[in-house]
């Protein structure tokens, strides 16, 4: 439309995605992005040239169309507007506290402009948005309407020795991600919120957004690699021994020494009495307990028949009666073991089964009929 006094243009571009991004407040680093790909969204631009500068303006609206009924507009600025503010920086500083800047490349465009409401002098809050076209034609178009307003550069793709440089660091990512599904996702639109790659504005790529859409996908932390075994009880009747089978033994899960439950110390005068216990019994065990957790590595049949256990160690007659009687002396004075919890106790016969001299005390025991009454 012309007149005498003024013209304006307006001129319409279709667009593939629509991104912005909040820039944090003084006491974060992080930006907020937020991604709109549909159903509708359009970039106006309404050019107003007048002879008077203060009538002059170039007005860029980015709409987001719900229906044929409703619009919502995400963007408008007045880009001439911008150009007016003065700052008082001057050479590199100058360009980095531009209040408008605007980059491009391929199919995408980018902006970064003051928000004057939150900025103050020594402190300058910025927002960026950023627009993708169908044609890299069209991002080009934009940026001659716009370009003798609002300075824009090219950004071109980063080195490919860089990007390998890049490549070639560790990542602390999680390496795995749960998807949660909201209970009512919408299909007409979609808003996400992630970090972009192909973001224009260096300043962001660097940072750990969210992501939110329809469908909302939010990162858990990574799984634990080690399973978490839970406290076991031990059920066996003292006068019967399971017997070495001839199928191959079955790696039994080893309880773990890192949990909390088990913090309960063990009397020093048992733990004496243990220690002589297995000082005292013959280094040998069968080859394979289906209903013991063993503590080494599990044998086959076929391993046992051709490599046979070592022979029993020696021990003279006056080391085992010294044992036995400090032995004796020791759980005497473990009057602590009726002050045990029921988890460390659980934990503490766990143990003693485990020992290899186990079996052989619970068949010297079933040959004993008064130890069985005691039992």
């Amino acid at each position: 439309m012309a007149s005498s006094s003024s013209t304006t243009e307006t001129t319409t571009y279709m667009l593939e995605k629509y991104s912005r991004a909040y820039t944090a407040k003084k006491a974060s680093g992080t930006s907020e992005w937020q991604h709109f790909t549909n159903p509708v969204l359009r970039l106006i631009l309404d050019s107003k040239l007048s002879p008077h500068l203060s009538d002059s303006s170039l007005r860029m609206r980015i709409v987001w169309t719900m229906d044929d009924d409703k619009d919502i507009v995400l963007e408008d600025l007045d880009l001439f507007a911008f150009s007016l503010i003065k700052t008082n920086n001057s050479g590199r500083d100058k360009a980095d506290s531009s209040p408008l800047k605007a980059v491009y490349r391929d199919t995408t465009f980018g902006l970064r402009y003051l928000y004057v409401p939150e900025s103050t002098e020594s402190h300058k809050v910025y927002r960026r948005f950023q627009v993708s076209f169908a044609t890299s034609s069209l991002a080009l178009q934009l940026v001659n309407a716009i370009q003798d307003v609002c300075p824009c550069k090219p950004n071109d793709p980063p080195n490919p020795k860089e990007r390998k440089a890049v490549a070639a660091r560790p990542s602390f990512a999680p390496q795995r991600q749960d998807t949660i599904i909201a209970s009512n996702p919408t299909p007409e639109f979609s808003v996400s919120m992630i970090p972009q790659t192909s973001s224009l504005f260096h300043a962001t790529t660097t940072q750990t957004p969210l992501r939110s859409e329809a469908t909302f996908r939010i990162p858990d932390p990574p799984a634990a690699s080690q399973p978490v075994l839970l406290p076991f009880s031990v059920h066996r009747p003292p006068s019967r021994i399971d017997r070495p089978s001839a199928s191959p033994a079955v790696p039994e899960p080893r309880p773990s020494s890192s949990h909390s439950v088990y913090d309960h110390p063990m009397p020093d005068a048992l733990q004496t009495a243990l220690t002589l216990t297995n000082a005292a019994q013959p280094l040998q065990k069968p080859s394979s307990l289906s209903s013991l957790p063993d503590s080494s590595p599990p044998t086959s049949t076929a391993d046992s028949a051709m490599m046979p256990p070592p022979p029993p160690a020696q021990v003279s007659t006056y080391d085992t009666h010294a044992d036995t009687i400090a032995l004796t002396a020791a759980l005497r004075e473990a009057t602590g073991l009726y002050d045990l919890s029921h988890v460390a106790l659980e934990r503490l016969v766990g143990d003693v089964v485990r020992e290899d001299g186990f079996v052989g005390l619970l068949e010297k025991m079933s040959s004993m009929w008064a130890m069985k009454a005691l039992v």
